[in-house]
């Protein structure tokens, strides 16, 4: 049995590492952020110790047999449900999204039973290639792939009246942020009209921009636009 003092080492890096992976999720804005990965990372890591070293007085007694490996299997199995829940599938965009997050909550779970088996190097290692697959290949697939990293985005504009003029300013304001318009919808509301702008924005940076631009214009009233659709990751995220 590994003293309390190696335990509580194994349980502490299990949860910084585990931060340090939900970090990268929390900055992008995603459901598993900081607390929700450390804690799997943490549970991972308890169940893993509790399998190994949990039933130690029962070896040696007549007609037991002990798997060590057998808690650390429904592990893996069960941390497939909580991964699960991020999955989602956008009715805006027509494309799953969560996929990454769901595979970064797994990750997470075999650092966790890793540092409870006592690899601690290799929990630290596969940390920093967890790290570099969602902070350096998502650069990778900028480059590549600009297209593909771009995401279909719903635009609202609300004016007192959507005349031809205006609607030619806010088409030529997108087009200058390198935005690509798909469809153009004029609905008329209560207080006015509203433009509904279905386009392909690269990143929230354009959005953010573009936004400011659009609510500049003369008769322009709102702008809405949802920050959280924008995702930058090909099946992510």
């Amino acid at each position: 049995m590994n003293s309390f003092l190696t335990i509580l080492l194994r349980l502490g890096l299990a949860v910084f590492l585990g931060a340090v992976v939900g970090f990268e999720r929390e900055s992008r804005e995603h459901a598993a952020g900081m607390r929700t990965n450390a804690l799997v990372s943490l549970g991972s890591c308890l169940f893993t110790i509790i399998s190994a070293f949990g039933f130690l007085d029962f070896l040696g007694t007549p007609r037991v047999q002990i798997d060590p490996t057998r808690i650390a299997s429904y592990v893996v199995a069960g941390i497939g449900f909580l991964g699960a829940g991020s999955i989602f599938l956008s009715r805006d965009t027509n494309r799953v999204k969560g996929l990454t997050t769901a595979a970064t909550v797994w990750l997470v779970a075999a650092i966790g039973m890793a540092c409870g088996a006592g690899l601690l190097a290799v929990a630290a290692a596969a940390t920093a290639l967890g790290l570099i697959v969602l902070i350096v290949l998502r650069l990778v697939e900028r480059l590549l792939l600009p297209h593909q990293s771009s995401t279909t985005q719903r635009l609202q504009i609300e004016a007192p009246s959507m005349g031809g003029q205006l609607i030619g300013h806010v088409c030529d304001a997108l087009m200058q942020a390198g935005i690509r318009i798909k469809t153009l919808n004029v609905r008329t509301e209560q207080e006015g009209e509203m433009l509904q702008v279905t386009c392909t924005i690269p990143d929230t940076a354009t959005l953010a921009k573009v936004v400011h631009q659009l609510r500049a214009l003369p008769g322009v009233r709102a702008v809405h636009a949802n920050l959280h659709d924008i995702d930058m990751e090909n099946a992510a995220s």
